[in-house]
């Protein structure tokens, strides 16, 4: 729960883009990092001594968190310089191409973060493979995780849309300008910590 509830760059993440695309590119944003969680989970776990040596690796700490913080930055950058939505404004249901950009955004933010990755390795280490927990208990375990994840990530964006309802112009524009300082500043946290950590 504590790792769901996080206020962390996905979050803002799709704090943004319910309310600049609607709830359904949000839902897209979060199927990304559903299958992101999923993919790094079964990574972990299926092969975790390859992984784990690959992981190790400072090079490719430095290369992800690199990467990572630049999508951050790019992303943020972006949301700085475009124009607020007008709330009163009727939107139009958003086209696969923005539903795949929204899907591409939540799975690049949560891949390339070296504390997604360290956090499964971390999980799968000492709490299935260490005990020796059996792969039907496994299975369970993981499921709960990412059950947990969905549920919290739906109650992100459900909220999100709700907020609506208070948002001024006015109070959009810091939204917004609050949002892309804050996809900012973790881009900045990310790459400082993993080149100077």
């Amino acid at each position: 729960m504590v790792l769901a509830l996080l206020v962390g760059p996905l979050l803002v993440l799709l704090l943004q883009l319910s309310l600049r695309r609607g709830t359904l590119a949000a839902f897209a944003g979060a199927l990304g990092i559903w299958i992101s969680d999923l993919s790094l989970a079964a990574a972990t776990h299926f092969g975790l001594g390859g992984l784990n040596t690959v992981a190790d690796s400072v090079y490719l700490t430095k290369v992800i968190g690199a990467v990572g913080g630049a999508i951050l930055l790019v992303v943020a950058i972006v949301t700085w310089f475009r124009k607020p939505i007008d709330l009163d404004e009727e939107r139009e249901m958003p086209s696969h191409s923005g539903l795949l950009s929204a899907f591409a955004q939540g799975f690049a933010i949560n891949t390339f973060n070296p504390f997604t990755i360290s956090f499964w390795s971390f999980f799968s280490i000492t709490q299935i493979h260490d005990p020796g927990v059996t792969n039907e208990a496994a299975l369970a375990v993981y499921a709960g995780l990412i059950i947990t994840i969905i549920l919290t990530d739906v109650v992100k964006v459900l909220s999100a849309r709700k907020l609506r309802a208070f948002l001024t112009p006015k109070m959009m524009v810091r939204a917004q300008r609050f949002g892309a300082l804050t996809l900012g500043l973790f881009g900045v946290v990310l790459a400082v910590r993993v080149w100077l950590g």
